[in-house]
């Protein structure tokens, strides 16, 4: 995984909360997503900022800790966790701000920040797999490479059904544009 991909997904939000799992694995959460640090030396608060090349004027606008990981959500393997075939919709939308792709899964359909997705790409195909974790009342997407779990990102939610409202008036636009077209021919 790439650091620097890491690195300017905490930029945009301004947060680097360093992690430790159960086996002492060091993770980094920008708020939205943790991410596994490989092949990197122990942080804290300074040096993680000072890796990531955020300049002394600079750290005062961040949200920097170091903190025990309780919600079990970086555990390899949960209990209750189920594999899903995840399906790209192969479109993406940007809604307020953010990349998003909609993922098809055999539990309805889930919202991902593309972006967040970027650091666990990788240029050799591997066997990735993707599984629906619970995280609180929300659910996230863990990424596991192979047997182990790489990264988990939450599910982006937006209030109200504006998203939902957006795309079907789009649909049905495109719908009415298709019936346009098949009658002048």
């Amino acid at each position: 995984m790439k650091f620097s991909k890491i690195t300017s997904l905490a930029k945009r939000n301004k947060t680097a909360i360093l992690m430790r799992d159960d086996d002492g694995q060091q993770w980094l959460s920008i708020g939205s997503a943790v991410y596994r640090l490989e092949n990197m030396p122990v942080l804290d608060e300074d040096t993680v900022l000072t890796v990531m090349g955020v300049s002394d004027d600079k750290r005062e606008k961040w949200l920097t800790r170091c903190e025990e990981e309780s919600s079990r959500i970086l555990k390899n393997d949960l209990p209750d966790e189920v594999e899903v075939t995840a399906d790209d919709a192969g479109i993406t939308i940007i809604y307020g701000g953010s990349l998003l792709t909609p993922i098809y899964t055999f539990y309805g359909v889930i919202w991902i920040d593309t972006e967040l997705m970027a650091p666990t790409v990788k240029k050799e195909t591997g066997y990735t797999r993707y599984f629906i974790r619970k995280s609180g009342g929300a659910r996230a997407i863990a990424v596991k490479d192979g047997m182990v779990l790489s990264a988990v990102m939450m599910e982006y939610r937006q209030g109200g059904t504006d998203l939902y409202e957006a795309l079907d008036t789009l649909a049905d636009r495109c719908r009415a544009e298709a019936r346009r077209d098949t009658a002048e021919k």
